[in-house]
């Protein structure tokens, strides 16, 4: 009998890499389940390893230049914004679980609203505490949140569910 844990099949593991920020370059390991969209931030790891592809692995970073393999590549002045949403709607669905070993990188200790307008909280960076550490756990999340858009976007449907042939809502004009 084999002592390996089953592997779930919806699991894609993420290896995030920050260095452009304050403080030495970090590396933070996460999970996700593709189908549910939870996310596990699990642990800090040596940087200096050159990523390795695997189809299971996603590696994001803000130093591309530095890799000879990466997923998603970090540009702060285009795509801040998308991360942010992505690590709040995480944080505020419930789907983000931080481990203890690297609490100290958790975004929210620098994440503050900036304003709140019609649109809602504008979020912003306490400038002066953002690390690497930081940049990469919401990384790791922004690239968990693709994994899960992926996952929703072509998963094939579930032959036991039935459809319902009197659906009164299935292709009905939408009007206000």
């Amino acid at each position: 009998m084999s002592d390996k844990k089953p592997v779930n099949p919806n699991a894609v593991y993420i290896d995030a890499r920050a260095a452009t920020y304050d403080g030495e370059a970090v590396r933070i390991l996460a999970v996700t389940l593709a189908d549910t969209g939870k996310i596990l931030v699990s642990k800090a790891a040596e940087w200096r390893d050159q990523p390795v592809a695997k189809g299971d692995t996603i590696v994001v970073t803000d130093t591309p230049n530095v890799f000879n393999h990466w997923n998603l590549s970090f540009n702060e002045k285009e795509q801040m914004q998308v991360v942010m949403a992505a690590y709040k709607a995480s944080l505020a669905a419930g789907l983000l679980v931080i481990d203890s070993s690297v609490q100290r990188y958790d975004p929210k200790q620098v994440i503050q609203t900036r304003k709140v307008d019609e649109r809602g909280k504008a979020l912003d960076f306490d400038s002066m505490g953002i690390n690497n550490g930081h940049i990469a756990v919401l990384l790791a999340v922004w690239a968990a949140r693709s994994a899960h858009g992926g996952y929703v976007m072509t998963r094939q449907p579930d032959p036991e569910q039935k459809e319902d042939e009197d659906d009164e809502f299935d292709m009905m004009p939408f009007s206000i």
